[in-house]
């Protein structure tokens, strides 16, 4: 099946954000406790749609490629047109996104990492931005600071830097950033902001660690839903109908 695309292009010398996409299915398994399906799908959706929309409004970012082995939940849940040029639900889906199929031999979240940065350096993106689909708090300026984290304040070349936007535990990665061309292994999983730090160095980029409000806070667990401050939590819950306290 091609992938619908609103997207990219030529994007020589620029930034790509990359982000994976799980299904419409079995998204926020952790929550399922407190959330049934109809529920987890209705969070997964808006919380994509608000990291894409960021992405999509940042200045610094040139594209967006959203890689996903659900390409029809996607579609749908971004509003982008379909294969018949019609389109899902009312999402953001103007230009500058493009959703990537991910290959059904090629499984799980470092493998789909991998697939976007294989399409943006196609399309001669020389910074890859990659960003987790499940971010509330994101904003622009959050985008804007990790992008401008260890670029020389005069315009030089600098030393080529991986960025490293770590969870609220200090322990992971919700964002990342680094050279497009880089040989740099993505090391999603526990304990990955230590791990990317660690192959930032073997490739030798240097890795700065980035804390904000914006990009520390994922939605995985009912602890994360704690985190998020009240008026979050009152708009999603009575935005998408969702039995949270």
């Amino acid at each position: 099946m091609t992938a619908p695309t609103a997207g990219p292009g030529d994007v020589a010398g620029g930034t790509v954000a990359v982000v994976p996409l799980r299904d419409g299915v079995s998204g926020k398994s952790r929550l399922a406790a407190a959330l049934d399906p109809a529920a987890r799908r209705r969070l997964v959706a808006a919380l994509a749609r608000h990291v894409v929309a960021v992405l999509r409004a940042s200045d610094g970012v040139d594209g967006v490629l959203v890689v996903t082995a659900d390409v029809p939940f996607t579609v749908e849940t971004l509003g982008l047109p379909g294969p018949g040029g019609g389109t899902g639900a009312a999402a953001p889906s103007a230009g500058r996104v493009e959703v990537v199929p991910q290959p059904p031999e090629r499984p799980g979240l470092n493998a789909a990492l991998d697939v976007g940065r294989e399409h943006a350096v196609e399309r001669g993106a020389a910074r890859l931005l990659v960003a987790h689909a499940d971010l509330p708090l994101l904003a622009l300026d959050d985008v804007a600071a990790l992008l401008a984290t260890g670029v020389p304040r005069d315009g030089t070349e600098g030393e080529a830097t991986v960025v490293v936007a770590t969870d609220r535990h200090l322990a992971g990665t919700n964002l990342l950033a680094l050279p497009a061309g880089a040989p740099f292994a993505f090391r999603f999983g526990e304990g990955s902001r230590a791990a990317h730090v660690a192959e930032a160095e073997r490739a030798g980029l240097r890795p700065v660690v980035l804390r904000r409000p914006g990009t520390a806070v994922d939605l995985d667990t009912i602890d994360d839903w704690g985190e998020l401050p009240r008026a979050v939590r009152d708009r999603l819950r009575h935005g998408l109908d969702l039995p949270l306290p």
